[in-house]
């Protein structure tokens, strides 16, 4: 039977950005921006850089010999199958459609927050995206054009924000990709623009709207990471849960406290923020040992943050049966910690790449791996890369279906047509027009110095333990 899902790993980073981009802005600051803007809106650069920007990089298929590594390596053993969308109309000769459309290329944009107080804290999305096109350019591109990704940057602040948005949309077929942390600058312009939205909006406001795919449920939280949790230590019952205090982050925790109580365990310690910026916590790791907390969950924890946790747990000698997280899996948590970082718990609903055994179980994992490092040798791999190459991969699902007489309606028909968004092949699957899923996920744990697949051990993903359940 098919549930409604929502990837944890998703809701536990909405979490943690959201609350940065505070209340929408009133009407009246809105009007006044725009027409402060109106004159003098910022250069805008394509993706080559060959116009007169300062922020975009390219995405157009420069490179256009394989991948480094062997992508085809290994055979698909679940949860590594792409979908595969076949055009539904004839490709005709295209031409000058839309916006950003020409007959041989198509120009769209993703908005990240890559500068302000949290530099870089969501531009990964931008890499997968430019990624994933940079391999369907060297495949030959959608009915013969190539596609062109701009870069924008919030800067963490919603007038910012909303002037890139304003500078951006009229040059381009639709946003994709998009993870701007302060897109509550600008969510009245998605919906009175009409673009093409094929990326999350964290401003909550923008997720029912009519332009905005895929669809995606924030209501619904599934119990089952936490079941298989309690299956592997029975006798473990007493449980904190520990969150990043950043404005909003709180007003998601209820949803895991209930998860955690439903898989059998209890919480004895009342749910805790913790400042970011402190540098150390052992007064709050005291408290956990002195409550004999056997099972810790660490929810929307930064990594850098995570990390001095991590150490001053090691100095007061506390090592609770089940450490646990949503956002640990990345590449700089092994890099700070190494072995240190041993024994932590990651539930996700995408494929574990950063187990070394994972790329030869499946073709589309790894082809993100191999067009990644290619394009962006040496970035951080975290979910913001699986994000942007995830939508990217649907938008172009949807630009097959539309064909070549690509219009801004054309493509809205085809989003609500693409049969499943799956990432591009490496994330559990959802539909695209309602958000319906199931209740698979992916653990990872940190063993020998680096993250790796624990369960289900044979690939794929675990999607018969637990419940979905309406937290809100």
């Amino acid at each position: 039977m098919v549930r409604p899902k929502l990837g944890m790993a998703v809701l536990g980073v909405l979490a943690l950005v959201s609350a940065a981009c505070g209340s929408r802005l009133p009407d009246d600051t809105l009007k006044a921006l725009d027409a402060r803007n109106a004159n003098t809106a910022a250069p805008v650069a394509d993706a080559n850089g060959t116009t007169d920007a300062t922020t975009a990089t390219d995405a157009s298929g420069v490179d256009t010999g394989s991948p480094s590594g062997d992508s085809s390596s290994g055979p698909s053993t679940g949860g590594g199958t792409a979908t595969t969308v076949k055009a539904a109309s004839s490709c005709g000769t295209g031409g000058a459609t839309a916006p950003g459309v020409t007959a041989t290329e198509i120009k769209v944009a993703s908005i990240v927050t890559d500068s302000g107080p949290l530099p870089g804290a969501t531009e990964g999305s931008y890499r997968g995206a430019a990624s994933y096109f940079a391999k369907v350019n060297a495949e030959g591109g959608v009915c013969g054009r190539k596609i062109t990704l701009l870069k924008g940057d919030d800067g963490l602040d919603p007038a910012k924000g909303r002037a890139e948005f304003l500078r951006l949309e009229p040059k381009v077929l639709g946003i994709v990709s998009n993870f701007s942390v302060a897109d509550s600058g600008y969510i009245d312009l998605i919906k009175s623009t009409g673009v093409p939205y094929a990326s999350l909006t964290v401003d909550p406001a923008g997720a029912d709207l009519k332009n905005v795919f895929p669809k995606n449920r924030r209501d619904v939280l599934s119990t089952a990471p936490f079941v298989w949790l309690k299956q592997q230590h029975p006798a473990v019952k007493r449980a904190a849960i520990l969150y990043a205090d950043i404005g909003g982050v709180g007003a998601n925790v209820p949803g895991f406290e209930k998860a955690i109580q439903r898989a059998g365990f209890e919480l004895v310690r009342p749910t805790e923020a913790v400042r970011v910026t402190d540098p150390d916590y052992t007064g709050i790791i005291r408290n956990l040992q002195s409550a004999n907390v056997e099972f810790l969950y660490l929810f929307a924890f930064e990594v850098n943050m995570h990390v001095r946790f991590v150490r001053n747990m090691k100095q007061q000698g506390y090592n609770p049966p089940i450490k646990a997280a949503n956002i640990a899996f990345n590449t700089r948590f092994s890099e700070l910690l190494g072995k240190d970082g041993d024994g932590w718990e990651n539930h996700q609903t995408f494929l574990p790449f950063l187990d070394p055994a994972e790329k030869a179980r499946s073709k589309p994992l790894a082809d993100f791996i191999d067009w990644n490092n290619r394009r962006y040798p040496g970035g951080q791999l975290d979910l913001f890369p699986v994000d942007g190459w995830g939508y990217a991969a649907y938008f172009v699902d949807a630009l097959r279906i539309a064909g070549g007489n690509l219009t801004r309606k054309t493509l809205l028909d085809a989003f609500a047509k693409v049969p499943k968004f799956d990432f591009g092949g490496i994330n559990a699957a959802t539909n695209p027009a309602t958000g319906q899923g199931d209740r698979c996920f992916v653990m990872a744990k940190h063993v020998g110095g680096i993250w790796r697949r624990e369960h289900p051990a044979s690939g794929g993903y675990e999607c018969n333990l637990g419940e979905i359940y309406k937290f809100k």
